[in-house]
């Protein structure tokens, strides 16, 4: 029972972050807006905890106002709770290989939100993504750990993410992309989930600060869309 009501206070968190969005506007998506070149790569969307391909509906919208084709946005759905984020790594390792197949693309970009962030860096540095990926982008990621991890400790992946743990300890280890992957993290300080917000930010990477938009509310963010798709571009 005791698990039960804290597993009611996590997503009651979670689910009350996004009811309260409030994002600043971006030039990108206006219809005057051209679209990007052909031949980009295409662009693997990785949701965070608790979360769900669908996630991704909003900003892929917003994508395509920019120039993308649904063909080019693709999502990777997993085990959020009780499959760890190393297991994660290698299953989207995977799924890299099978878009890389598809699509005859040498690289793919990448966006995680939040958890999504950890995974799938941690295959770009330690698993099956290395040389495969172009440009990283991480949405509200707890890239250096979230004291809020500790609401779901029994969670495999909350712990994971709790500052400090081994899986962080060497996720953060050296480097944090290798040479010739592309970096951006964008965070708010109105973030919500994520504490402190600014674990988000990462050592040689673009760290970009965006004003009053929730942890949920960087899914559907017209100017971090548009962030987006200049990090991508």
């Amino acid at each position: 029972m005791k698990r039960i009501r804290r597993m009611v206070a996590v997503i009651g968190l979670v689910v009350g972050v996004g009811a309260g969005v409030a994002g600043f506007q971006s030039t990108l998506f206006t219809a005057a807006a051209a679209p990007l070149a052909d031949g980009k790569d295409p662009v693997l969307l990785v949701h965070g905890l608790f979360g769900s391909p669908s996630n991704w509906d909003a900003l892929k919208s917003k994508l395509k106002a920019a120039g993308y084709t649904d063909d080019q946005l693709i999502t990777f759905g997993y085990n959020s709770t009780s499959q760890s984020n190393v297991t994660t790594a290698e299953k989207f390792a995977a799924k890299v290989d099978e878009v890389l197949a598809a699509t005859g693309a040498s690289k793919v970009d990448v966006v995680g939100h939040s958890m999504g962030s950890l995974n799938s860096r941690y295959c770009i540095k330690y698993t099956g993504c290395a040389g495969k990926v172009d440009d990283w982008v991480s949405l509200a990621g707890p890239n250096n750990g979230s004291a809020n991890a500790g609401l779901g400790s029994w969670l495999i992946t909350a712990r994971e993410m709790t500052p400090g743990s081994e899986f962080l300890t060497r996720l953060n280890a050296g480097e944090s992309l290798p040479p010739g992957v592309s970096g951006t993290t964008i965070w708010s300080p109105s973030d919500g989930v994520v504490t402190p917000a600014n674990s988000t930010v990462l050592p040689g990477l673009n760290n970009i600060e965006v004003a009053g938009v929730t942890h949920l509310g960087m899914l559907r963010d017209n100017g971090v869309a548009g962030l987006v798709a200049e990090a991508l571009a």
